[in-house]
């Protein structure tokens, strides 16, 4: 430092000051800054953490059932659907076979516990059908559909997710007569 420098520093009077005004900020600040910084973190991991989702196992009969698929298709059979068709001559009927296949573990208990539900979902929607609709071409695909849409609507506290329980639906019989 050179002799000017010197002449412009603050004369000291012998007087001690005490530096603690100056020390209880900056304790403050180092104490907090890490409780802070704790708690916002703690807060930002919260708010991102997905939230974990319990899904209900579903019990009929006192025994969970396993709804995971199993890798294999598994077949249930629907027999003998018999009903009339709709319409102004009530002489006419349809007879449906089904064969519906699935990947759920229990496939064939849901089933067998709900082909009630089932059978009489499909024969409320065959007799909606006339003998008129039954002569178009694709009737057959639309039948498929619309049972499995039907189905699907009737077994959705099954379902995983998105996917339907029942994958597909074959007829071994589709008679209109």
């Amino acid at each position: 430092m050179s002799a000017d420098q010197l002449d412009e520093l603050p004369a000291s009077d012998g007087k001690k000051s005490s530096g603690g005004g100056n020390l209880v900020p900056v304790l403050i600040a180092i104490i907090l800054a890490p409780a802070l910084t704790v708690g916002a973190m703690t807060f930002v991991i919260k708010m991102n953490k997905p939230e974990s989702v319990v899904t209900n196992q579903v019990i009929e009969g006192g025994q969970p059932l396993d709804m995971e698929p199993s890798g294999e298709e598994k077949f249930y059979e629907i027999k003998q659907l018999i009903t009339n068709l709709g319409g102004p001559i009530k002489s006419r009927y349809i007879n449906l076979e089904l064969r519906l296949e699935g990947l759920a573990g229990d496939f064939e208990k849901v089933l067998e516990m709900n082909e009630h539900r089932i059978r009489d979902k499909a024969l409320s929607i065959m007799g909606g059908y006339t003998y008129e609709d039954a002569q178009l071409d694709g009737f057959q695909e639309r039948v498929r559909i619309d049972l499995k849409k039907s189905f699907s609507m009737v077994l959705r506290k099954y379902r995983d997710g998105e996917s339907d329980l029942i994958r597909q639906i074959y007829f071994t019989q589709f008679v209109v007569q």
